[in-house]
């Protein structure tokens, strides 16, 4: 990799690139909190809307390899603004979208950019600063992921409110062009570590910490994102009104930010309890949630599993860095795969 000392800036480096994270998810989560206004305007059922997650968990799924492997040795500073301007062009599509299929164009872009910004994104972190500042690094742009649910899903939906969802997708629009601009002026150039292949990925999935960390990414992804992507008209069908929904949303990113700011001080020390606890707590919100009648209560259990995935992601990536050994860009692309394939396979089922 490039030699830090060369680095200008790392930390704003870094902040760009978390920055980054945070365009792409908002742009990703947006319809969690839009979801019944998006199937209104176009005549579906929730379910069907639950598409607009669906399809980009599967296209940022097979991104996230395959963009690597065809990257070969290409300056990475390159690809990760390509990925920022395709990022740019997936929301303003959907927000001028004229039907449903318009629609799932610009959902698939989103997927596609998303995933290999991901991938790029989390290995090119821990590249930028030194070896014992990479797992602050790598939460720093996770931080930018927790950001997006602090105030990108619910910004979405308080946009919407106001100027209806397109609205919401403009705002993406506007922080992906943001986001294109801190990368070209702050990136340096950053060089391809081990070329990523199937080979590489085969070697990751061979150790058997590689399949552990695999398998603990697909169920807590696949269990939040069941959940999570129709939390709006769930809570809805509760009974809650829109605002309340909004507010709990906000409240959901909140306590995920501080719990994303705690674990980041605590989990390269105590990496599988700090895990096991996140786990444990979002395990426990989501049967309150499963079994209550009282709205109060339904909401407590949002921010505790609010608390407890702010941590999570977290926790399975610094694991899964460890399992790849030297070949970071091989674990990160296995992260996001996994996890989109999962994004997928839990909203689709939900839904």
């Amino acid at each position: 990799m490039k030699d830090k000392q060369g680095i200008r800036s790392p930390g704003l480096a870094v902040g760009s690139l978390a920055l980054g994270a945070f365009a792409s998810v908002t742009t990703e989560f947006i319809p969690v909190g839009i979801l019944p206004d998006v199937a209104d305007t176009f005549h579906i059922s929730s379910g069907h809307a639950g598409l607009m997650m669906t399809l980009p968990g599967l296209l940022g799924a097979l991104a996230a390899p395959g963009v690597l492997m065809a990257a070969g040795s290409t300056d990475r500073k390159r690809l990760l603004l390509s990925l920022s301007a395709l990022l740019f062009a997936s929301a303003l599509i959907s927000a001028l979208a004229p039907s449903w299929t318009v629609m799932l164009i610009g959902r698939a872009l989103a997927g596609m950019s998303m995933g290999a910004f991901w991938a790029m994104g989390l290995a090119a972190a821990g590249s930028l600063v030194s070896e014992e500042k990479a797992g602050t690094a790598i939460a720093a742009v996770f931080g930018g992921v927790t950001a997006a649910m602090v105030l990108g899903v619910p910004m979405g939906t308080l946009v919407s409110g106001y100027f209806s969802w397109r609205g919401a997708f403009i705002a993406a629009s506007v922080l992906a062009a943001l986001a294109f601009m801190m990368q070209a002026v702050l990136l340096p150039q950053i060089q391809a570590g081990e070329s990523v292949n199937l080979r590489a990925l085969g070697r990751f999935l061979l150790r058997p910490r590689g399949r552990k960390s695999v398998i603990l990414i697909a169920l807590s992804f696949a269990t939040h994102f069941a959940t999570y992507t129709f939390i709006a008209p769930l809570m809805r069908k509760a009974g809650i009104g829109t605002d309340i929904i909004s507010w709990t949303l906000l409240g959901f990113g909140v306590s995920g930010f501080i719990a994303n700011f705690v674990a980041s001080r605590i989990v390269d020390q105590h990496l599988k309890q700090t895990l096991t606890a996140g786990l444990v707590l979002m395990a426990g919100s989501l049967a309150i949630m499963a079994v209550s009648h009282s709205h109060l209560l339904l909401v407590v259990a949002v921010l505790i599993w609010g608390a407890a995935w702010g941590a999570i992601p977290l926790c399975l990536n610094l694991g899964n860095r460890q399992a790849s050994d030297s070949e970071a860009e091989a674990g990160s692309a296995m992260f996001t795969f996994t996890a989109q394939v999962s994004i997928a396979a839990g909203s689709a089922g939900a839904g």
